[in-house]
């Protein structure tokens, strides 16, 4: 690997943006690429300028993180205007903070953003501080949720998964050659060792789960989330042969609350706190069951498992574009609450036609390789005689 050193700018706003930094920095030291990567968190690099955080002892990513435990989400729209307003209102300040900032650091072949609404404000100051320097914008989300949540124009490149995010890059006025269309959301390399029948019945053996099980992964995020306990309850009341992986991330707390139940469900239910095996559990399940985050979504895909995903009032405003794309191209079901998701569940365990056709649909998706295509597109435009 050479000296060029990439800067990665990713936020800790949701686990996505640090997974898909952290995939990106392994897919490159696996592939050798020709440059290395400095991840760094812009907040940090703006802690100064967080008047919130002043007020309250909360960081912006803090309040995001706490509407998101609170299952406040139908106040994410408000809060995301009037952080645009703030972001608007303090824009030169915030500019030359981060110009400032760039000033003191070894000057980077590249800057990719893997985070959204300050790509307006990188723009500006690296033009200011380090001008020439290439901006790479990857979308970890399938579609832009504007306007200046993802996408701003002036952007050296915009990496993106869906067609339909393309078609917001054209219409904002990025041209079609700063426009990089990959093959999906970024996800981290282990996801390329996982799969095949295998490994289904490796990691259901290692679970105590026999082959014709019917089995259903609950995923909610990084921190779990509380309707997975009498959800895990209600599936395994529903059918005898429902066995239930509930996936409880860093929730301790959630963890202890499903222990009585998985002592009681004699083998049906495993829970788990954070693992990085989710690729190995999927691979060994018939159904994800999730919040319509862009990562789980896209893990599943690659996967070619079914989803049943909610959309409601709580579903935060980037993320309902991602029920459109599993219902509009049936690759799953969507429910408008979680008590109707065992009802789902069972339909598509009884239904077995449409359970092959939504897999038929699952295998006909181009396979996934984003997380090597970024790569590809970073090390085109840290080239030496890149234009």
């Amino acid at each position: 690997m050479s000296g060029r050193e990439v800067l990665l700018f990713t936020i800790d706003a949701g686990g996505g943006h640090r997974a898909a930094a952290r995939a990106l920095v392994a897919a490159a030291e696996e592939r050798g690429a020709p440059f290395r990567f400095r991840v760094e968190s812009f907040q940090q690099t703006l802690l100064p300028l967080d008047l919130l955080k002043r007020a309250t002892g909360l960081s912006l990513e803090d309040a995001y993180n706490l509407i998101l435990r609170r299952h406040a989400n139908a106040l994410m729209v408000p809060l995301l205007r009037v952080m645009h307003a703030a972001i608007r209102a303090r824009r030169p300040a915030i500019v030359r903070t981060l110009a400032a900032w760039l000033r003191q650091q070894p000057r980077p072949a590249a800057v990719v953003s893997v985070m959204p609404n300050f790509n307006g404000i990188m723009r500006d100051a690296i033009r200011e501080a380090i001008p020439g320097t290439p901006l790479v914008v990857v979308l970890t989300d399938l579609a832009d949720f504007p306007p200046r949540f993802w996408i701003e124009p002036g952007l050296d490149r915009v990496v993106v998964g869906t067609d339909e995010a393309r078609a917001q890059a054209l219409a904002i006025g990025i041209p079609p050659e700063a426009i990089s269309r990959v093959s999906g959301m970024v996800m981290h390399p282990r996801f390329y060792r996982a799969g095949g029948r295998s490994v289904r019945g490796r990691v259901r053996g290692e679970l105590g789960l026999g082959e014709a099980d019917f089995v259903s992964t609950l995923l909610f995020g990084g921190k779990g989330s509380p309707e997975m306990a009498p959800l895990a309850k209600r599936l395994l009341a529903a059918e005898p042969a429902f066995r239930v992986i509930a996936l409880c991330g860093e929730n301790p707390a959630l963890l202890e609350r499903l222990a009585p139940l998985e002592a009681r469900a004699a083998g049906r239910l495993v829970s788990l706190g954070f693992t990085d095996r989710v690729a190995d559990l999927l691979a060994a399940s018939d159904l994800l069951v999730t919040k319509p985050g862009p990562g789980s979504l896209s893990e599943a895909f690659h996967q070619r498992v079914p989803v049943v995903v909610t959309r409601n009032v709580h579903t935060i405003p980037q993320e309902r574009f991602n029920t459109d794309f599993v219902r509009g191209r049936g690759l799953g079901l969507v429910v408008s609450h979680w008590r109707e998701i065992p009802a789902a569940v069972l339909r598509l365990y009884r239904d077995a036609p449409e359970r092959a056709a939504i897999r038929g649909r699952l295998a006909a998706l181009p396979e996934n390789r984003a997380v090597y295509e970024v790569i590809d597109v970073v090390a085109d435009v840290t080239r030496p005689s890149h234009p």
